[in-house]
């Protein structure tokens, strides 16, 4: 098991808000469907997907884990 430092947790916290809102755009930009609550739920899954992989990457990055 491992913790993280402080300044990792800030870190992953602001790249995945930037994830986030780079996922957000791109469904509201291309407005997959007309219906806001098929365009949410488009937003919502792919953000699920997108989460997922990013967890795994940070997950191998060993910078600011604390053994």
């Amino acid at each position: 098991m491992y913790r993280e430092t402080k300044k990792r947790s800030v870190i992953k916290t602001i790249i995945w808000r930037l994830l986030a809102i780079i996922n957000s755009f791109l469904v509201l930009f291309f407005a997959f469907t007309d219906d806001p609550l098929g365009n949410a739920l488009i937003m919502n899954c792919s953000g699920f997907m997108i989460y997922y992989f990013y967890e795994r990457v940070c997950n191998k990055i060993k910078y600011g884990k604390i053994v």
